[in-house]
Parts: C-alpha cells; structure tokens; sequence
C-alpha cells in the first residue's frame, strides 16, 4: 500500500488525465465472482465473522500498482495463518490492514504480516473488516480515494463505526477460535496499521464493550489525540518523520500515554512517509516488523514471569 498511497496522494489526478491509469490496474473479468482467497494470499480459508447472515458478497479484489487490495467489503472475515508446529509458542496476534477505510491492504499490511508472525511462532489471524462503498469501476475508485486521501495530516481522521464492530466479533471468534487450535485467545495481541490502527483505537475507547487485549501495536496511527483508554495495556508505536500523520501529530499520543503511566515502545523512523508496511524499500522504517517481535516476545516473558 506505501506506493499505492503515494501515488494515490501525490499523483492521481495526474494519470487519470494522462490516461496512464489502465497500465497500473490489474482487474478481475466482468461478471467474475469475487475470489474467496486471491492468488497472492496464503493457502487458507477464511471464516466468516457473522456466519448467521446470507448478505450476497460484493467485495472486488484487485492489484493497484502491485498491490493487492480488496475493497467493497460487505461480508467481513479472517483469515488464519498458522505456524508450523514445531515452532507453534501458543501466542496469537490479530491483524488489521489499512486502507483509510477506501480498501483493505491485505498484501502490504496484511498477508506477509502475517506470515512473518507464523515464523515466530504466533498464530496469526488478518482481519478483512468492512469498508465504505467505493465505485466498481476502478478509474472512478482512484479518483474519489485520490479526493479522500489528498487531505491526510490536515484534518481529523474518522474512525468507522461497523469496523469497530467487525473487530469485537474478530477478538471473539479467535478466542474461539485458539480453543480449537492450541492458541492463548485470553492472552490476544492486536496490531493495526493506518485506519487500522483507527479501528483498534476506536475499539479501545469503547465505552461499552472492553477490547481486552494483552497489547496492541499502532503502525503509523493518527498521533494528533491521545487515546482515551485503559493505560495498563502496553503499546507499541512505529511511524515515520515524514508521515502526514506524524508531521500533524507530533508525539501527542506516545506522551499521553506515557503520562497516564501507560507502557509504550516508540520507533520513530527518518523516513519511510505513511503506508511503509512491508515493502522492500531500503529504508530503516522496513525493519519495523523486527522490531515489533522482539517486543512481542518480551512482552510474553514478562507476561509469563520472566
């Protein structure tokens, strides 16, 4: 999703007036059904969150600048990445890409995420949440997601309430989930990237419901608000200097949290811009995912005593 966005943000207008855009846009065939799992993911099945309702799927997978993403989500699922057994350490840790809410990056910040936690021994489970309606045909997508993002570090970012909702029920299911599988559902990690790391924040802040996660990890989150929630949760944070999202923000959420006597881990790149998720860049900001299991298995030590 990092070129994605950049080229989203920075130069959207710019190809659809120079007619480049057909180049960069791989789409399925008319009339098509939408792939339950795309080429390009692991081989595994999804489970529906609300496996009671019949909602007809209208979800488009497609790859935008070799970037596979998914988008009209109306039928939100998981998707689970398992370790191999001998290397299992019964810890598991739920993913949730960004995509402002426009997609979902299930290949920058979803899938790979997930297989380099299942090599660390977690079972690993990526959310595809529901997103807002966006136009089929790909040309229009580009141009009203260009409108949507052009703005990012100016304004507030608005969470999106059924992604909320499509997280509770994906920390309930994979509670279940584990029992099955050999995996601690009581002893959960979240991470969220972008407008995931909204969702989780918003979930956080539920006046109603408890996340009731061990810790959460926040990949280039909106820094301008502090997070209005329990502080014993430990948290870890990772962004770049260039990112909009910091520029805006600042350290305002990492200080807060410190201040009401919560836990953080801060890793604050010199570049990388927003969206670096797993993509080969060359910058420091891609080693952000060793990082992030050093502190995982840390804060499974610390939680088992050790």
């Amino acid at each position: 999703m990092s070129k994605f966005l950049r080229l989203v943000i920075l130069a959207v207008a710019t190809l659809i007036a120079e007619g480049a855009l057909a180049q960069g846009v791989d789409t399925p065939q008319r009339g098509a059904p939408p792939p339950p799992v795309p080429a390009q993911a692991p081989s595994v099945e999804s489970i529906l969150l609300y496996g009671d309702r019949d909602d007809e799927n209208h979800e488009q997978w497609e790859t935008f600048f070799n970037q596979l993403v998914v988008r009209n989500v109306n039928v939100p699922s998981v998707y689970p990445v398992m370790p191999a057994p001998a290397s299992r350490n019964g810890k598991a840790v739920l993913i949730l890409p960004g995509g402002g809410y426009q997609f979902v990056s299930m290949q920058n910040e979803g899938f790979p995420v997930a297989e380099r936690l299942a090599d660390a021994g977690y079972t690993a489970f990526v959310l595809k949440y529901r997103t807002r309606e966006t136009s089929r045909a790909p040309t229009e997508f580009l141009q009203d997601a260009g409108k949507a993002f052009r703005g990012l570090g100016t304004r507030r970012l608005q969470g999106f309430r059924v992604a909320v909702d499509d997280l509770f029920a994906a920390v309930d299911l994979v509670r279940k989930r584990c029992s099955q599988i050999a995996c601690d559902g009581g002893s959960l990690s979240i991470i969220g990237f972008s407008a995931g790391a909204r969702t989780v924040i918003g979930a956080m802040e539920d006046p109603e419901q408890n996340l009731a996660a061990a810790n959460v990890a926040l990949i280039y989150p909106p820094m301008l608000d502090p997070v209005a929630a329990d502080p014993a949760v430990p948290m870890f944070l990772a962004a770049a200097q260039d990112d909009p999202l910091f520029k805006q923000g600042g350290f305002t959420l990492a200080d807060s949290w410190v201040r009401a006597g919560g836990s953080v881990e801060l890793h604050l790149y010199h570049s990388g811009g927003h969206g670096f998720g797993t993509a080969l860049t060359g910058k420091t900001s891609q080693r952000w995912i060793d990082a992030y299991v050093a502190w995982l298995d840390e804060q499974n030590r610390l939680s088992a005593g050790g």
